[in-house]
């Protein structure tokens, strides 16, 4: 039996970010709807929303699958899960590939910032509607460098945030958001059986510099830079990213 890959895609994605991947060979390839995005119904209890409660959801859907360990996949938003699933469930996992990830925020201040703005996003969401909040997504610096990419590419990343419910992406940034997540600096250090690999764009400067951070204090991890690329590699670059996570995992 092949092992399994399971991906965890980013804010105001869905299990279909990740498509492409189904290519490989030496896996079965599972993308999962993180709560709030894509098909989960969004009208549940906030506590479903947590970091907790979606690490334990995750280790419940590997073990209805009987799966013995998996690889995980995670961009921006899924790789702050998947990261927080391999820390809690260590021996669960056989390789973590993090693309454009962090550990969360450490420092209380910011943490606070970070709650701030996101509550306004929150607000921008339930009060303008999916539509709205799109038009401004679109602007963040942060996919500056998408800018760049076709029509085609730039209408269906479009397509997938406006077929989310507002409901959904406020909440998803009210109870699992960067400010709310448990802060994961202080397990960066400890020793784990499984190899973290960091993928970061050159052009994405705030998250080269984190995977740096995150792998001087991480053991046999390693950082892996894509030129010519900003925050959202599997789609700025995915022949490459594709030929790199395929090689990963082999």
């Amino acid at each position: 039996m092949k092992p399994t890959l399971v991906c965890l895609h980013g804010f105001t994605g869905t299990s279909q970010t990740f498509h492409f991947l189904h290519d490989i060979k030496t896996h079965n390839v599972i993308a999962i709807d993180l709560i709030g995005h894509g098909k989960t119904s969004v009208f549940v209890h906030p506590y479903r929303y947590t970091s907790e409660q979606q690490v334990k959801d995750l280790e419940e859907i590997r073990d209805r699958l009987n799966l013995d360990k998996i690889d995980l996949l995670g961009y921006s938003m899924g790789g702050r899960l998947a990261l927080a699933y391999a820390f809690e469930y260590p021996t669960r996992v056989n390789s973590l590939i993090l693309e454009s990830s962090s550990p969360g925020l450490d420092d209380i201040d910011s943490r606070k910032i970070r709650r701030q703005s996101d509550n306004r996003l929150a607000c921008l969401l339930l009060d303008k509607g999916i539509g709205k909040f799109v038009d401004y997504w679109e602007t963040i610096l942060l996919f500056d460098t998408q800018k760049t990419l076709s029509q085609i590419v730039r209408e269906t990343i479009r397509q997938e945030r406006l077929s989310q419910q507002a409901i959904g992406l406020a909440m998803s940034l009210h109870y699992f958001g960067t400010g709310t997540q448990p802060s994961l600096w202080g397990k960066l250090e400890k020793e784990y059986p499984f190899h973290p690999y960091f993928l970061v764009g050159q052009k994405d400067v705030k998250f080269v510099s984190l995977a740096k951070q995150m792998n001087q204090l991480m053991t046999e991890s390693t950082v892996i830079e894509f030129e010519d690329s900003g925050h959202c590699i599997h789609v700025e670059k995915p022949a490459a990213f594709l030929a790199t996570v395929t090689q990963l995992l082999e």
